[in-house]
């Protein structure tokens, strides 16, 4: 046997290397669709304010149209039509996190080539 200290599973390595958006980068498992209806609306809502945080426009302000939309869809009861709204609020999460890393690649590039014109 060697001395080599054992790895830490993988899960555990890559959930450490997204630096803060670990939970956010997480698809859906299958402990999370056995929760009730009710916990993955809120789940998603904490998920999509925290991302709201680093949203690229700040006059767009996210987080206030985020609660308006939840709000508005409160009064919801049917299971369906709840899961057609998880569903787009996945969708919403996934074109964020999209908007964000479009920020980040485009601050990098510009710090490295600042004489280019955009591609």
């Amino acid at each position: 046997m060697s001395s080599l200290t054992p790895l830490r599973p993988l899960s555990l390595a890559l959930k450490q290397s997204y630096r803060g958006y670990a939970s956010v980068l997480n698809t859906p498992t299958e402990s999370a669709k056995e929760l009730p209806l009710r916990l993955q609306a809120v789940k998603l809502y904490k998920e999509l304010h925290r991302l709201g945080r680093d949203y690229p426009d700040p006059k767009y302000d996210f987080n206030k149209r985020l609660r308006r939309a939840f709000e508005k869809n409160s009064k919801v009861t049917d299971p369906e039509q709840l899961k057609k709204q998880l569903e787009l609020g996945e969708h919403i999460k996934k074109e964020v996190l999209a908007l964000i890393s479009l920020k980040k690649f485009r601050h990098l590039r510009r710090s490295y080539h600042a004489n280019e014109g955009p591609r």
